[in-house]
């Protein structure tokens, strides 16, 4: 088969677009089909390990209750043997009397390994204590195996009278649990306090009670006692603070402490808000319906310290329960869709092979060969009529481009004797004796104390305005500005006509009037009367600066005074050229004194507006003016920026619609 060309080959063929019509709703409803039982497996698994996890959390809660209430027990005992024994305590910093508490204290780390030292405070001013209070404290050794006592007052001139956990045990008669801390220089090492105030009894006065708990101790002893390793378990403090997790860097931090999107950071605020709402089951991570970048979080609380236990389960560990179940059902039933989408491929394949005679015809078309055809058939069904239908353009095709060949080389050949049209016209205008930027514009220095610029662009191809400066051999100079009515070649011919006319008649005659006489009469003989021409011609004496000038029906000219003020000159002084014998023009005069501009233009500059607007949009001669004064600024310019500002202006107005042609010249006396 002749491929097509990539340009022309469709996106989905015949054959593909019955596979999609018939096998993508088939493919999206099974699909949806397994998003739904994912779903559903993934809802009843979640809800199954939810139950599994918070049996286990609860479970490892339990456990941490039982050693935190023993501690509770131990201390409150003590308290309750040195009160009852509070009679032979007198004298309560004597040598006897503090070997006697280090045993009671010693008592509570023997009954108990997770203690690590305990303590008994009394705060300055309490009967028969010194100024500095009295804390006997015993702890174990460094190596574990051995215990050593001090006075927290003397030893480690501790103020303890200010610590949280003896202030804290004050109100609290039941005892109180500290927030986890780091006992720097005691254990060095993360420790809780649990601290119990008594009332004074006997010899003893009041006082506050401690037993101070290594955290490491407990949780270690808390995983060693849970076989569950699906699960990661965090212990977060009441006040917000991770005292237990499976990432070291992350202990006795707060949520501040983690970026925003951190695990750790999305556990304590989920910790936050079980406390506050009681939910104690949540989700944490980004993710959606068939995701598994997140995980499932359950809350258990802790009476005794407040501290909160959190376990929790990362959604991929659902993924092979997920895709197992995935395996029978949905599975099995895109397994039947496939077969089924390929019998239907083979079958479209086997329908459409007609289309191949057709397919091969157009792959020679789009290579340019507009004689292929498509094999005749007898066949009455779509693929019949389209190969009839396409064998019938092909002809009609053909016939077509020839017939657009022919008007084509026609159309080129009308655009070269155009274009050869408006070269001769360039040659017709005045040659420049300095550089110019357009072929449309015309320079001159050639007349001393005077510059001249003129520019002429047409509507169409071909112009019907014309300008023209030449010497008259008394020292004055021509100069002529004139517009043909009309457009194109017709237009032009007179044009050509004209110039030749006034250039002969400017020679010949001694005031503008005169010659405009002449080639009125001239122009009624030779040139059709619907093609009439307005004009100004004027006689230029650059030593003086005197003009005399004839106007016949051509706009007025705008006269840019030394300091800048503007002013209409040369208006009217007879009708058009080419239209009435016998017509009469006058000749006036006006000077131009140095340092002035006189600038010059055709009705495609004043009457320049947007293509179709009314009379009250058009560019208007007081605009003209105004353009003028806006390039001089208050001082003389070169022709060339006054030219080009006043293009520029009307070309903003008529937003780059021109309608007419469009003449302008500036002459400047220096």
């Amino acid at each position: 088969m002749d491929p097509l060309s990539k340009e022309l080959r469709p996106r989905y063929s015949l054959r593909r677009r019955l596979v999609i019509r018939i096998g993508v709703p088939l493919l999206a409803t099974f699909l949806l089909m397994i998003v739904a039982q994912v779903k559903l497996d993934r809802d009843l698994l979640v809800e199954s390990i939810r139950q599994k996890m918070r049996a286990s959390v609860q479970m490892t809660c339990l456990k941490a209750e039982s050693e935190f209430l023993s501690i509770e027990h131990a201390v409150a005992l003590q308290v309750e043997i040195i009160r009852s024994d509070g009679e032979q305590l007198s004298q309560l910093e004597s040598p006897a009397a503090a070997k006697k508490l280090d045993l009671f204290l010693a008592t509570v780390l023997k009954a108990n390994p997770f203690v690590f030292g305990a303590a008994l405070a009394f705060a300055p001013g309490s009967p028969d204590v010194s100024a500095n209070g009295f804390g006997p404290y015993v702890c174990r050794t460094a190596d574990g195996k051995g215990l050593r006592t001090m006075n927290l007052a003397l030893d480690l001139k501790y103020n303890f009278s200010k610590a949280p956990w003896f202030v804290d045990a004050g109100p609290e008669p039941d005892g109180v649990w500290s927030e986890p801390y780091f006992d720097e220089g005691g254990g060095d090492q993360f420790m809780t306090t649990y601290s119990m105030s008594f009332a004074a009894g006997g010899e003893v006065p009041a006082g506050v009670a401690t037993a101070d708990v290594v955290l490491a101790d407990i949780v270690k002893s808390l995983e060693s006692k849970n076989n569950d390793n699906q699960y990661d378990f965090t212990v977060v403090s009441g006040k917000g603070r991770i005292i237990s997790s499976s990432d070291p860097e992350a202990l006795m931090k707060v949520a501040t402490d983690f970026e925003a999107s951190s695990n750790e950071r999305q556990t304590l605020d989920a910790v936050a808000a079980f406390r506050s709402s009681g939910v104690e089951f949540t989700r944490i991570g980004k993710g959606s319906l068939l995701t598994f970048t997140g995980s499932r979080l359950v809350f258990v609380n802790v009476p005794t310290t407040d501290w909160v236990f959190v376990g929790s389960f990362p959604e991929t560990n659902l993924l092979p329960s997920i895709l197992q179940a995935l395996l029978f059902g949905p599975g099995l039933l895109l397994l039947g869709a496939i077969i089924a989408m390929t019998v239907v491929w083979r079958s479209a394949a086997r329908a459409v092979a007609p289309l191949q005679g057709v397919i091969r015809a157009i792959g020679k078309f789009s290579k340019g060969d507009l004689s292929a055809r498509a094999p005749d058939t007898d066949r009455q069904d779509e693929i019949g009529l389209m190969t009839t239908a396409f064998n019938k353009m092909g002809g009609d095709l053909q016939g077509a481009i020839s017939q657009r060949e022919i008007a084509e080389i026609k159309r080129i050949e009308v655009e070269v004797q155009i274009a050869a049209a408006r070269d001769v016209q360039r040659l017709l205008l005045p040659q420049s004796d300095r550089e110019v930027e357009s072929k449309d514009e015309r320079s001159t220095d050639e007349f001393t104390g005077v510059s001249i610029l003129g520019f002429n662009v047409p509507a169409s191809e071909i112009s019907g305005d014309f300008f023209d400066w030449f010497p008259r051999g008394d020292g004055t100079f021509a100069l002529v500005i004139a517009d043909v009515c009309g457009k194109g070649m017709p237009a032009a011919m007179v044009m050509a006509v004209c110039r030749t006319l006034l250039r002969r008649a400017a020679l010949e005659t001694s005031e503008p009037h005169l010659a405009f006489a002449r080639v009125n009469e001239d122009l009624i003989t030779q040139a059709p009367r619907s093609n009439f021409t307005t004009g100004v011609l004027l006689y230029f004496d650059p030593r003086t600066g005197s003009i005399l000038y004839a106007n016949a029906g051509h706009p007025t000219s705008i006269l840019v005074r030394v300091d800048g003020t503007t002013s209409h000159v040369m208006e009217g002084t007879g009708t058009v050229l080419g239209l009435e014998a016998n017509s009469v023009w006058q000749t006036k005069r006006i000077h131009l004194d140095r340092g002035e501009d006189l600038v010059l233009v055709s009705d495609g500059v004043t009457e320049a507006g947007p293509e179709a607007a009314g009379a009250d949009r058009l560019f208007g001669s007081d605009r003209a003016a105004a353009a003028v004064s806006a390039a001089c600024g208050g001082k003389q310019q070169s022709p060339k920026v006054i030219v080009a500002e006043l293009v520029a202006s009307v070309q903003a107005w008529s937003h780059n619609f021109q309608g007419d042609d469009m003449t302008i010249i500036a002459i400047s006396r220096e």
